[in-house]
């Protein structure tokens, strides 16, 4: 009996070492899963009246040359207009989430099996990216432009997007950043000191000021009439930004996509910075 219980204590023991092995071999991937679960992107661009051709190309251009290609395995992208029915009638442009490879685990994996996954996906991948790249060319060929540029509208939206999404999260505004939507008119407005902060009150209060927490924020398409109006309104979004509590740098404010794609410390941690 006593040779019975020396024999499964040796027994245990070794079951012991290959668990701990086989955790330190699994653990890193497991790790390393966490760490790789994608980037979150939504793209909201300005099909507003006050977009003509030109800006409307140099959007396509962007999304096709730079944002796109730089998707990567894990990537979640969105797709969306700014209009004046926003909330009321949102509707995705475009939409992918590209699939992650398999990961191949020696101890337990089959060499050919995997492989079989392997070529799976990538064909998944190629077949996600080539719809994206046709979903974007059809919908800039619409002839669409709404009435009014509800921007407030499109940022409460990413944050219904984003809400529970575990990935790092970046949002893209292709826009001119005027705000035209009753009662807020920003080429119409007289820019005084106090201007801002008495919008973000009212904003505020009438729960339009969305929480952007973490968030990674790009504009591309800022402009106006003058230089005096361009420079109130870049003021106004920095203020609004911030008290958004999103993760925004004035040098990703610009009349084009600058510093894409985002740096690994961009939207890294989910926390405000001040």
């Amino acid at each position: 009996m006593a040779e019975s219980l020396h024999r499964q204590i040796r027994v245990a023991r070794r079951l012991s070492t290959l668990l701990l092995i086989g955790a330190m071999l699994v653990g890193p991937h497991a790790v390393a899963a966490a760490l790789a679960r994608g980037t979150s992107i939504i793209v909201f661009v300005d099909f507003s009246g006050s977009i003509r051709g030109p800006e409307r190309a140099s959007y396509r251009l962007e999304l096709e040359r730079e944002i796109l290609p730089a998707l990567r395995p894990g990537d979640r992208i969105i797709v969306a207009p700014i209009h004046d029915r926003t909330l009321t009638g949102f509707r995705a442009l475009a939409e992918a989430t590209l699939p992650e490879p398999p990961r191949f685990n020696g101890w337990f994996d089959n060499r050919l099996e995997y492989n079989r996954r392997l070529r799976s996906t990538e064909k998944e991948m190629l077949d996600a990216r080539e719809q994206l790249t046709r979903d974007v060319r059809e919908a800039f060929s619409r002839p669409y432009a709404s009435a009014y540029t509800d921007i407030f509208s499109s940022l409460v939206m990413a944050e219904k997007i984003f809400s529970g999404d575990s990935r790092r999260k970046v949002l893209v505004l292709m826009s001119d950043m005027i705000e035209d939507n009753p009662p807020y008119k920003f080429d119409a407005m007289s820019w005084r000191p106090g201007t801002t902060e008495r919008l973000l009150v009212d904003l505020a209060a009438k729960q339009r000021l969305a929480d952007l927490t973490g968030v990674c924020v790009y504009v591309s398409g800022a402009s106006a009439a003058t230089a005096q109006l361009v420079a109130e309104i870049a003021r106004f979004w920095d203020a609004y930004f911030r008290r958004a509590r999103a993760d925004f740098d004035p040098s990703r404010y610009a009349p084009m996509l600058l510093h894409w794609p985002p740096s690994r410390g961009c939207a890294a941690n989910q926390f405000f910075k001040p």
